[in-house]
């Protein structure tokens, strides 16, 4: 199905082409992780190469194949995901929950704590241990050596948080602590992030966080953005619904 067909379809055959448990469940899927491969699609519902055919076939103009052939939602996808969603609001009458969680142009509160509270299970993962584990190893160390390696460790131990980090954004939007309080990082258009703009936005992150956060809170909160860094890569955190 073309996209000119689809501009054609009236309301109910629209629902039609969509109403197929599995179309629904790619089109969640393809929303969830922004973009996936055919053999992601198909291990993850369990189904047959030919019954995924089928479905890919019946969804032309709702997904879209990306330089990478992997699959990812069209414009019409994400409209689609979006009615999805609102008819489940409508049916469990949580709609402004649903609207504070896509307003990227306003400051949200709850993902604000959601984003403190993935930062400091991030750093307790990746970080902390690793200066734990110094003072442990470097007892008995004279005061000068101990302060130099410890100023050496602690680099490393970023460095290798900082690595961490840019390749889990760069690969799903979701570093461990954000995988738990459920938000993602995003373009501000819903795309997924490159490599090159997760580096960028985890300087801030890992080595700048007290000013990136200062200056994104007083000059870009208006923007939807809390950090200077996600202003400059154009990005921002989304909840996952």
């Amino acid at each position: 199905m073309t996209i000119e067909q689809i501009k054609e379809l009236k309301t109910i055959e629209f629902f039609k082409v969509l109403s197929h448990e599995i179309r629904a469940k790619i089109i969640t899927l393809l929303q969830e992780n922004i973009e996936m491969s055919y053999t992601e699609i198909l291990h993850t519902l369990n189904l047959e190469e030919g019954n995924l055919n089928f479905h890919l076939r019946k969804m032309k103009g709702f997904v879209e194949l990306t330089e990478k052939k992997n699959y990812r939602l069209s414009e019409y996808g994400k409209i689609t995901y979006s009615m999805f969603q609102g008819v489940d609001a409508r049916l469990w009458k949580d709609a402004r929950e649903i609207i504070k969680a896509d307003d990227n142009k306003e400051f949200s509160v709850q993902i604000f704590v959601r984003r403190i509270g993935a930062a400091l299970i991030d750093f307790t993962l990746f970080v902390f241990p690793g200066v734990a584990l110094f003072f442990i190893l470097g007892e008995g160390l004279k005061m000068e050596i101990h302060t130099f390696l410890m100023v050496i460790y602690l680099q490393l131990t970023l460095q290798f948080a900082y690595a961490a980090f840019v390749f889990m954004e760069a690969y799903n939007g979701q570093t461990i602590g954000k995988y738990i309080m459920r938000i993602r990082v995003v373009k501000m258009n819903g795309d997924k992030i490159t490599i090159h703009e997760s580096a960028i936005r985890n300087i801030g992150k890992v080595f700048l966080l007290p000013l990136d956060l200062l200056v994104g809170v007083l000059f870009f909160r208006k923007n939807g953005n809390i950090k200077f860094f996600d202003y400059y890569t154009k990005t921002t955190v989304k909840k996952v619904i």
